[in-house]
Protein backbone atom coordinates (compact mmCIF):
# COMPACT_ATOMS: atom_id res chain seq x y z
CA UNK A 1 0.00 0.00 0.00
CA UNK A 2 2.62 2.19 0.88
CA UNK A 3 4.30 1.81 -2.92
CA UNK A 4 0.59 2.38 -4.58
CA UNK A 5 1.34 6.22 -5.15
CA UNK A 6 4.48 5.80 -6.44
CA UNK A 7 3.32 3.25 -9.01
CA UNK A 8 0.31 5.38 -9.88
CA UNK A 9 2.59 8.59 -10.68
CA UNK A 10 4.88 6.33 -12.75
CA UNK A 11 1.74 4.63 -15.10
CA UNK A 12 0.68 8.24 -15.37
CA UNK A 13 4.22 9.63 -16.58
CA UNK A 14 4.30 6.82 -18.93
CA UNK A 15 0.62 7.61 -20.49
CA UNK A 16 1.35 10.80 -20.90
CA UNK A 17 5.05 9.86 -22.56
CA UNK A 18 3.02 7.27 -24.70
CA UNK A 19 0.73 10.22 -25.26
CA UNK A 20 3.31 12.03 -27.13
CA UNK A 21 2.36 14.93 -24.75
CA UNK A 22 5.45 15.24 -22.91
CA UNK A 23 8.95 15.83 -24.69
CA UNK A 24 12.30 16.43 -22.69
CA UNK A 25 15.81 16.84 -24.59
CA UNK A 26 19.01 18.93 -24.70
CA UNK A 27 19.68 21.82 -26.83
CA UNK A 28 23.02 24.10 -27.27
CA UNK A 29 23.74 27.04 -29.98
CA UNK A 30 25.32 30.26 -31.25
CA UNK A 31 23.89 33.88 -30.80
CA UNK A 32 25.09 36.91 -31.80
CA UNK A 33 23.53 40.36 -31.22
CA UNK A 34 22.72 42.17 -34.25
CA UNK A 35 22.12 45.90 -33.64
CA UNK A 36 24.81 48.38 -33.36
CA UNK A 37 23.95 51.73 -31.36
CA UNK A 38 25.75 54.53 -31.19
CA UNK A 39 28.58 55.67 -29.02
CA UNK A 40 28.32 56.94 -25.05
CA UNK A 41 30.06 60.56 -24.72
CA UNK A 42 31.31 61.19 -21.51
CA UNK A 43 32.06 64.25 -19.97
CA UNK A 44 32.94 67.38 -22.01
CA UNK A 45 36.22 69.44 -23.12
CA UNK A 46 39.94 67.92 -22.78
CA UNK A 47 38.34 65.07 -20.15
CA UNK A 48 35.56 64.07 -22.66
CA UNK A 49 35.48 59.65 -22.82
CA UNK A 50 34.29 57.82 -25.64
CA UNK A 51 32.60 54.19 -25.25
CA UNK A 52 31.41 52.55 -28.57
CA UNK A 53 30.77 48.67 -29.49
CA UNK A 54 33.63 47.55 -31.90
CA UNK A 55 32.31 44.55 -32.39
CA UNK A 56 29.75 41.83 -31.02
CA UNK A 57 31.03 37.76 -31.02
CA UNK A 58 29.39 35.07 -30.99
CA UNK A 59 27.88 34.01 -27.22
CA UNK A 60 27.21 29.89 -26.57
CA UNK A 61 24.29 28.95 -24.99
CA UNK A 62 23.38 24.95 -23.68
CA UNK A 63 20.80 23.26 -21.62
CA UNK A 64 17.47 21.31 -21.20
CA UNK A 65 13.75 21.68 -22.62
CA UNK A 66 10.40 20.11 -21.04
CA UNK A 67 7.62 20.50 -23.78
CA UNK A 68 3.97 19.73 -22.45
CA UNK A 69 1.23 19.32 -25.82
CA UNK A 70 1.36 18.42 -29.82
CA UNK A 71 -0.40 20.53 -31.84
CA UNK A 72 -0.26 23.22 -29.50
CA UNK A 73 2.36 23.39 -26.97
CA UNK A 74 4.07 24.80 -23.81
CA UNK A 75 7.84 24.47 -23.53
CA UNK A 76 9.77 25.68 -20.20
CA UNK A 77 13.51 25.57 -21.69
CA UNK A 78 16.63 26.30 -18.55
CA UNK A 79 19.44 27.80 -20.74
CA UNK A 80 23.50 28.49 -19.49
CA UNK A 81 24.10 31.94 -22.09
CA UNK A 82 27.62 33.51 -22.21
CA UNK A 83 27.40 36.64 -23.93
CA UNK A 84 30.81 38.58 -25.24
CA UNK A 85 31.25 42.30 -26.93
CA UNK A 86 34.45 43.78 -27.86
CA UNK A 87 33.89 47.86 -26.50
CA UNK A 88 36.25 50.52 -28.18
CA UNK A 89 37.38 53.36 -25.50
CA UNK A 90 39.13 56.32 -26.67
CA UNK A 91 39.96 58.87 -23.85
CA UNK A 92 40.49 63.01 -24.71
CA UNK A 93 43.88 62.87 -26.83
CA UNK A 94 44.85 59.12 -25.76
CA UNK A 95 44.80 56.63 -28.73
CA UNK A 96 41.96 54.15 -28.82
CA UNK A 97 42.00 50.75 -27.29
CA UNK A 98 39.76 48.00 -27.42
CA UNK A 99 38.35 46.17 -24.42
CA UNK A 100 36.51 42.83 -24.18
CA UNK A 101 33.61 41.93 -22.06
CA UNK A 102 32.34 38.65 -21.18
CA UNK A 103 29.41 37.69 -19.19
CA UNK A 104 27.11 34.85 -18.30
CA UNK A 105 23.34 34.10 -17.56
CA UNK A 106 20.89 31.59 -16.70
CA UNK A 107 18.31 32.08 -19.55
CA UNK A 108 14.78 30.47 -18.84
CA UNK A 109 12.33 30.74 -21.61
CA UNK A 110 8.94 29.81 -21.05
CA UNK A 111 6.98 29.82 -24.95
CA UNK A 112 3.95 28.52 -26.31
CA UNK A 113 3.30 27.54 -30.04
CA UNK A 114 1.68 25.35 -32.04
CA UNK A 115 3.24 22.87 -35.12
CA UNK A 116 2.54 22.62 -38.87
CA UNK A 117 4.19 20.16 -40.76
CA UNK A 118 7.64 19.78 -39.66
CA UNK A 119 7.69 23.14 -38.41
CA UNK A 120 7.14 24.43 -34.89
CA UNK A 121 5.98 28.38 -34.25
CA UNK A 122 7.08 29.69 -30.78
CA UNK A 123 7.44 32.67 -28.70
CA UNK A 124 7.63 33.88 -24.73
CA UNK A 125 8.99 35.86 -22.13
CA UNK A 126 12.35 34.70 -21.42
CA UNK A 127 14.16 35.31 -17.75
CA UNK A 128 17.56 36.27 -17.18
CA UNK A 129 19.08 35.70 -14.15
CA UNK A 130 22.97 37.06 -14.16
CA UNK A 131 25.63 34.97 -13.01
CA UNK A 132 28.92 36.72 -13.44
CA UNK A 133 30.59 39.09 -14.75
CA UNK A 134 34.38 38.83 -16.84
CA UNK A 135 35.37 42.74 -17.85
CA UNK A 136 38.36 44.94 -19.10
CA UNK A 137 36.39 47.53 -18.80
CA UNK A 138 37.01 47.42 -14.95
CA UNK A 139 40.71 49.25 -15.81
CA UNK A 140 39.05 52.29 -17.09
CA UNK A 141 39.34 54.61 -14.34
CA UNK A 142 35.84 55.93 -12.46
CA UNK A 143 33.81 52.67 -14.54
CA UNK A 144 31.75 50.51 -12.62
CA UNK A 145 29.38 47.86 -13.53
CA UNK A 146 25.86 46.90 -11.95
CA UNK A 147 23.91 44.51 -13.06
CA UNK A 148 20.36 43.41 -12.19
CA UNK A 149 20.19 40.61 -10.63
CA UNK A 150 16.92 39.41 -12.88
CA UNK A 151 15.62 40.93 -16.10
CA UNK A 152 13.08 40.18 -19.06
CA UNK A 153 13.25 39.60 -22.86
CA UNK A 154 10.91 38.52 -25.18
CA UNK A 155 11.98 35.61 -28.02
CA UNK A 156 10.33 34.52 -31.23
CA UNK A 157 11.41 31.58 -33.78
CA UNK A 158 10.94 28.32 -35.05
CA UNK A 159 12.09 25.13 -34.69
CA UNK A 160 12.24 22.63 -37.98
CA UNK A 161 12.04 18.93 -37.96
CA UNK A 162 10.47 16.41 -36.20
CA UNK A 163 13.19 14.12 -35.62
CA UNK A 164 15.31 13.28 -33.11
CA UNK A 165 17.41 16.01 -34.20
CA UNK A 166 15.83 19.51 -35.11
CA UNK A 167 17.41 23.08 -35.44
CA UNK A 168 16.02 26.19 -33.77
CA UNK A 169 16.09 29.96 -35.31
CA UNK A 170 15.05 32.47 -33.34
CA UNK A 171 15.18 36.16 -32.47
CA UNK A 172 15.62 37.70 -29.17
CA UNK A 173 14.61 41.30 -28.06
CA UNK A 174 15.24 43.03 -24.46
CA UNK A 175 13.42 45.63 -22.81
CA UNK A 176 16.41 47.22 -21.30
CA UNK A 177 18.37 49.08 -23.24
CA UNK A 178 22.31 48.17 -23.85
CA UNK A 179 24.77 48.95 -20.92
CA UNK A 180 22.08 50.05 -18.84
CA UNK A 181 24.73 48.51 -16.54
CA UNK A 182 27.57 51.08 -16.53
CA UNK A 183 28.04 53.99 -14.34
CA UNK A 184 30.52 56.38 -14.72
CA UNK A 185 32.30 58.03 -11.69
CA UNK A 186 28.79 57.12 -9.97
CA UNK A 187 26.47 58.50 -13.38
CA UNK A 188 24.69 55.78 -15.19
CA UNK A 189 24.95 55.50 -18.66
CA UNK A 190 23.64 53.28 -21.38
CA UNK A 191 23.47 53.02 -25.13
CA UNK A 192 20.20 54.27 -27.23
CA UNK A 193 18.94 51.20 -28.75
CA UNK A 194 17.57 47.88 -26.96
CA UNK A 195 20.00 44.90 -27.63
CA UNK A 196 18.55 42.27 -29.90
CA UNK A 197 20.17 39.16 -31.45
CA UNK A 198 19.69 35.72 -33.59
CA UNK A 199 19.84 32.51 -32.23
CA UNK A 200 21.18 28.91 -33.69
CA UNK A 201 20.50 25.66 -32.22
CA UNK A 202 20.27 22.14 -32.35
CA UNK A 203 17.71 20.10 -30.22
CA UNK A 204 18.48 16.37 -29.33
CA UNK A 205 14.94 14.55 -28.05
CA UNK A 206 15.38 12.39 -25.24
CA UNK A 207 11.87 11.60 -24.57
CA UNK A 208 9.67 11.89 -27.83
Amino acid sequence: MKNLPVIALLLMLGHVASAQIFHFGLKGGINTQVNKPADIIIGSGDSTLNLGIDKFRFGTQFGAYVRLGNKVFVQPELLFNSTKTDYRFKESSFSEVVKNRKYQHLDMPILVGFKMGPIRFNAGPVGHYFLNSNSELTDINGYKERFKQFTWSWLAGITIGTGRISADLRYEGNFNNEGDQFTFFGENYNFSKTPSRFILGVNIAIIK
